[in-house]
């Protein structure tokens, strides 16, 4: 199974940047209503694949607890449809949490959707701490997906994200922009059904939560493809 970050991971959701002072939670690029950012697929070689358009639904809040529901839509290289999932984001205090779903591969879930398989997720969520810096590690993440005919699990997806750690700080630019992060690198493994895939990924967020870029590498560590923001509205 050929595993694609953030898709950036996005995050995603995405998603994400840590910087030393207190981001105001409605300063974010997707926690606003309507906001619409854009990722775009590319192999290794630097050919445009799919795209995922992720448009912010809705926000609410309740204290100092903001949440946005943000869709995420899958599309192939014709502009074309292929399959569409939601999410959630949190912030309170400026400390962001993101649902593991944005994380996964939308292809996969896509090519079991259209058998007619139904999705049952269980899965944690991925915290981005405000103050955090250079050389701070930060927690794991666990999601795992059913699918369900009929009332039986025919297949079981898991996917781990393990030893993620701040190594840098860079300028990235892409179509979208050129954006100040932080880089981040992990370690992530997959499963589906009897087949494992092992792999690192290096990925550079903004705004303590907006995936700019990531990269994924096979266990030999070999780049096999990577995604960027391309586009926000």
């Amino acid at each position: 199974m050929k595993i694609k970050i953030g898709i950036l991971i996005t995050i995603l959701v995405t998603l994400f940047c840590i910087r030393s002072y207190a981001q105001n939670c409605d300063e974010v690029l997707f926690m606003k209503k309507g906001a619409i950012l854009t990722y775009t697929d590319y192999n290794k070689k630097g050919k445009e694949l799919n795209s995922t358009v992720h448009e912010t639904t809705s926000v609410t809040q309740e204290n100092n607890l903001y949440t946005a529901i943000i869709q995420a839509t899958r599309k192939d290289q014709k502009n074309k449809e292929t399959f569409t999932t939601s999410f959630k984001t949190r912030c309170e205090g400026g400390l962001f949490s993101v649902d593991m779903m944005r994380f996964f591969n939308y292809d996969k879930l896509s090519e079991q959707q259209q058998k007619g398989l139904k999705l049952k997720i269980d899965g944690d969520v991925l915290e981005f701490p405000v103050n955090s810096k250079v050389g701070d590690q930060m927690d794991d993440g666990h999601i795992t997906i059913k699918l369900n005919s009929e009332g039986f699990t025919l297949i079981t997806m898991t996917f781990d994200i393990k030893n993620r750690k701040i190594v840098g700080e860079e300028s990235i630019t892409t179509p979208a922009g050129t954006f100040d992060c932080q880089k981040v690198t992990f370690d992530f493994e997959s499963k589906f059904g009897i087949i494992k895939v092992k792999g690192s990924g290096v990925e550079w967020y903004h705004d303590n939560v907006v995936v700019i870029k990531s990269e994924s590498y096979n266990k030999k560590g070999k780049l096999t493809g990577y995604h960027q923001l391309t586009k926000v509205q």
